[in-house]
C-alpha cells in the first residue's frame, strides 16, 4: 500500500489527539474563561487546539522529520499566557498516560514522538507548523480543532490533517469526535475517517479501535441513485459567518431541495458526513469575494471526497489548489455527489454574479 506509513502514523495521531480533545471537553464547557483566550482575529481557541497540533507535530516529526507542517496555531499567545502553557503540558501528559492505558502495544510499533517535559518544548514543536506551503515538496496541512466554536458548545468539529505532496492532496485523516454513526438514531459517537489518494475512503470507530497498518477501516461511499436533485441532503456550516446562508438558501431553491433537508454541521465533520453517505451536498459560499479559504480547512476533506466517489470545486466547477501556500485562491467550496454537480454548479452560477 502506497503511502503505508504515513497513514498509519497520521491515523494514530489523530486518534491521539482526539481522545485528549474529548478528555478536556467537559473541563472547556465548565469553565471557559480560564481555558479560552482570543487571536486578533477573533476566533476562540481553547488548550485543546494547542495541545492537539502538539501532538500531532510531534508524531509527524518523529517520523517525517524533513516534512514541513502547515499549522493552524503559534505559540505567541502562550508565551503570553503562562496558566494557560502550563494547562497544556499537565493535558499532554495525563493524555499519554491514559492513551497509553488504553493501547499498550502502540509504543511497540509506532514512535509517536517524544513525551512533553517543558513549557519550551511545547510552544517549540507548535511553532513547527510555520511552513508556508508551495506546489513543491511534502507538506502536512493540520487543523488541530477545526470548529473550535462547536467544540466549545459540546457539539461538532474534528481533528483534521492531510498530506500534500508537490501541490496534490495524496492522504487525509479527520478524526470526528461526536459524529454519530447513524444521524436519525445514533447508537455510537466517534468516527475516524482516512482516504489515500487512488485507494479509496475508509471509516473505523474512532474509540476503543486499535489502529494496525494493515486495515484502514471500512470502505465509504457517497450514496448514489438519487434520481433529482431536489433529493440532495444538504450539509451547511452552523456559523452565518463562515459562510453565505442567503445564497445558499437560493441556490437550494433553484434545485428544489426542501429546506428540512439541510443538517447544520461545524468543522469538516461536513466532508465525513458526505462521504459517509449521510448527506450528499456541502455548500459553503463566501460572505465576501475577496474571502480566500486557508488550505487547513478543506485538504484532507477534499481528497475524503473524491475517493469516496464525489467531487470538490470551487463555485465556478475548477478543482482546488492546494500548492498555492497557505490558502487557496478560488471562491467558495462545493462537494456534492457527482451526478450532480454540474447542476448545482449551474444555481450558484445563475445565483452568484462573478
Amino acid at each position: 500500500m502506497l503511502l503505508s506509513k504515513e497513514a498509519f502514523i497520521a491515523r494514530l495521531a489523530v486518534q491521539k489527539a482526539s481522545y485528549l480533545t474529548r478528555s478536556i471537553t467537559e473541563q472547556i464547557l465548565a469553565n471557559k474563561s480560564s481555558n479560552t483566550i482570543t487571536k486578533e482575529d477573533n476566533s476562540p481557541v481553547t488548550i485543546g487546539d494547542f495541545s492537539a497540533q502538539a501532538v500531532i507535530i510531534n508524531a509527524i516529526k518523529a517520523n517525517f522529520p524533513n516534512d514541513e507542517v502547515i499549522g493552524e496555531e503559534d505559540s505567541h499567545d502562550l508565551k503570553e499566557n503562562l496558566n494557560l502553557a502550563q494547562t497544556i503540558l499537565k493535558e499532554l501528559n495525563k493524555n499519554e498516560e491514559s492513551y497509553q492505558a488504553e493501547f499498550p502495544n502502540v509504543s511497540s510499533v509506532a514512535n509517536l514522538g517524544p513525551s512533553f517535559t517543558s513549557v519550551e518544548q511545547v510552544s517549540s514543536v507548535i511553532d513547527q507548523g510555520n511552513s508556508l506551503g508551495g506546489n513543491k515538496g511534502r507538506y502536512w496541512a493540520l487543523d488541530p480543532i477545526d470548529g473550535t466554536k462547536g467544540f466549545l458548545r459540546g457539539d461538532q468539529y474534528a481533528v483534521c490533517l492531510a498530506l500534500i505532496i508537490d501541490g496534490e492532496v495524496e492522504l487525509g485523516v479527520i478524526g470526528c469526535p461526536n459524529l454519530p454513526d447513524n444521524l436519525e438514531d445514533p447508537q455510537y459517537k466517534g468516527g475516524l475517517f482516512v482516504a489515500i489518494k487512488g485507494q479509496g475512503s475508509f471509516y473505523s470507530p474512532l474509540y476503543g479501535t486499535e489502529i494496525t497498518h494493515d486495515n484502514l477501516g471500512e470502505r465509504i461511499h457517497m450514496k448514489n441513485g438519487l434520481s433529482s436533485s431536489s433529493q440532495l441532503r444538504v450539509v451547511e456550516g452552523v456559523e452565518k459567518g463562515h459562510s453565505s446562508h442567503s445564497d445558499q438558501s437560493q441556490i437550494k431553491q433553484r434545485l428544489q431541495i426542501p429546506e428540512g433537508q439541510t443538517l447544520n454541521l461545524d468543522s469538516q465533520v461536513k466532508y465525513c458526513a458526505l462521504a459517509k453517505g449521510l448527506a450528499d451536498l456541502y455548500l459553503r459560499l463566501p460572505i465576501n469575494l475577496k474571502y480566500r479559504e486557508k488550505v487547513w480547512d478543506h485538504a484532507a476533506g477534499n481528497v475524503l471526497i473524491k475517493e469516496s466517489g464525489g467531487v470538490v470545486s470551487d463555485m465556478q466547477g475548477n478543482q482546488l489548489d492546494f500548492g498555492k501556500g497557505r490558502y487557496l485562491d478560488s471562491l467558495g467550496v462545493i462537494a456534492s455527489n457527482k451526478n450532480f454537480h454540474d447542476d448545482v454548479i449551474g444555481a450558484v452560477k445563475q445565483v452568484v454574479k462573478l
